[in-house]
């Protein structure tokens, strides 16, 4: 069973030569993965400023949003009551300050633990999966390509 409402979740993909800055999370039963900061837009927020807020929020970053690299579609399970929530993830391309050091942010995600630069030899660890395929190929796509429906 779907949830009704479709969910925009915009999402930072931050590089760093060959390393991405992700959210280093535990889960008693996923255990541990990472992810993309970002998170679910407000109603009346737009999607940058939505991705603005959320990183200041999760990795203690103000970051510079450059273009929309991807739109994934995620059928993500809730746990507790065995519904989907049907959500649409906007990969942006984004960059921090030079000098910025991975922090928790003042308001990170449930299960956050941290916040972490990674290199491609951790890639399969990244959640949703279509993350560690754009990761490893080193996001060479063209930009706005739709990468089609993911379950998570």
């Amino acid at each position: 069973m779907f949830r009704p409402v479709i969910r925009s979740t915009p999402r930072a993909f931050i590089r760093r030569g060959d390393r991405l800055l992700v959210q280093d999370k535990r889960h008693p039963v996923k255990g541990r993965y990472f992810t993309l900061p970002g998170g679910k837009q407000d109603p009346g927020e737009t999607l940058e400023a939505c991705l603005k807020r959320e990183c200041v929020e999760e990795i203690g970053a103000a970051i510079t949003v450059s273009h929309l690299m991807h739109v994934a579609e995620v059928h993500r399970r809730k746990q507790a009551a065995r519904e989907y929530q049907h959500q649409l993830d906007f990969i942006f391309a984004c960059s921090v300050a030079e000098d910025y050091e991975p922090v928790l942010g003042p308001r990170p995600d449930p299960h956050q633990v941290g916040t972490r630069w990674i290199g491609f030899d951790e890639a399969q660890q990244l959640r949703p999966l279509y993350v560690t395929k754009l990761f490893s190929l080193g996001c060479t796509r063209e930009p706005e390509v739709y990468l089609g429906p993911h379950n998570d």
